[in-house]
């Protein structure tokens, strides 16, 4: 029963959460962005909270796959949203697999580094490569569809398909981080080379920790880009990746629905603030 109380929660907090923020004077748009936010935050904590791996390069995974279900749908998949976030999703589970793979290599502070390396590269091209990502001026024209009697472009339909995706991914996360692999990766956190020792071959699991939490940011990244309607080099600056590090942290990274938590504290307070000052 304990294990179904987060979801419960979540999906509590997911229906109240749009007419909580209109009664204080906010938007259904700044409630889908706290649902992907807390996406993000649920799929770090899988490499943070229950590996014990800090990459501080996870921004990259997310502005990857804006980038992929913007420009897939602006070549490609034209009047379509599934497509462009299916695309997006797939390639930034790959690019996942080769960073993780190259930044396992290392342990440790440099282990975090090699993410950071990686982010800032992409940072790198994201702002110089102005014909393929629209440089400082960014992606424009991404748009969302009408399906059938559906018009994605009202917020709170949108919203409400977002919290749909959010649910689902966080059930499926709760499977893996109460499943034997789950356990795991815990036992990693705790004592790698006991854990290595056991007969556990902990690189594997350390990569496929990877590539799932990349995989569950890109699934956020994918579907910014449609909230917002334009992907920058923002979503891919070493500063972002900081502040999902932050977002998780502050919610707690011991606890399933701490990083949502996170999210929803770091970006409520950013949006009451921002009246007051600039920082």
């Amino acid at each position: 029963m304990t294990t179904h109380r987060p979801l419960a929660i979540l999906a509590l907090a997911l229906v109240v959460q749009p007419f909580a923020l209109r009664a204080i004077g906010m938007t259904e748009s700044l409630g889908t962005e706290i649902a992907l936010f807390a996406l993000v935050g649920l799929g770090f904590n899988l490499l943070l909270g229950y590996t014990g791996l800090l990459s501080f390069g996870h921004g990259l995974f997310f502005g990857f796959a804006a980038y992929a279900a913007a420009l897939s749908q602006l070549h490609w998949f034209h009047d379509s949203l599934v497509w462009p976030v299916l695309f997006a999703v797939a390639a930034t589970a790959l690019l996942g697999l080769v960073v993780g793979f190259l930044a396992l290599r290392r342990r440790g502070v440099y282990f975090s580094l090699l993410t950071l390396a990686f982010t800032a590269l992409a940072f790198f091209f994201a702002f110089r490569w102005t014909e393929f990502t629209g440089g400082e001026s960014g992606l424009r024209g991404i748009a969302r569809p009408v399906i059938g009697p559906i018009d994605l472009n009202d917020q709170m339909i949108f919203y409400s398909l977002t919290a749909i995706v959010v649910f689902v991914a966080a059930w499926a996360l709760l499977r893996i981080v109460h499943s034997p692999f789950g356990s795991v990766l815990v036992a990693i956190r705790e004592n790698e080379q006991r854990t290595r020792f056991a007969g556990y071959p902990v690189r594997h699991y350390k990569l496929a920790a990877f590539m799932i939490s990349a995989t569950l940011v890109g699934v956020a990244g994918s579907l910014f880009a449609f909230l917002k309607s334009i992907v920058s080099a923002d979503t891919v600056h070493v500063s972002f990746s900081g502040e999902i590090v932050a977002m998780t942290i502050i919610g707690g990274t011991r606890s399933f629905l701490g990083p949502p938590l996170g999210a929803l504290f770091y970006i409520l307070f950013r949006e009451l603030l921002s009246g007051y000052t600039d920082a």
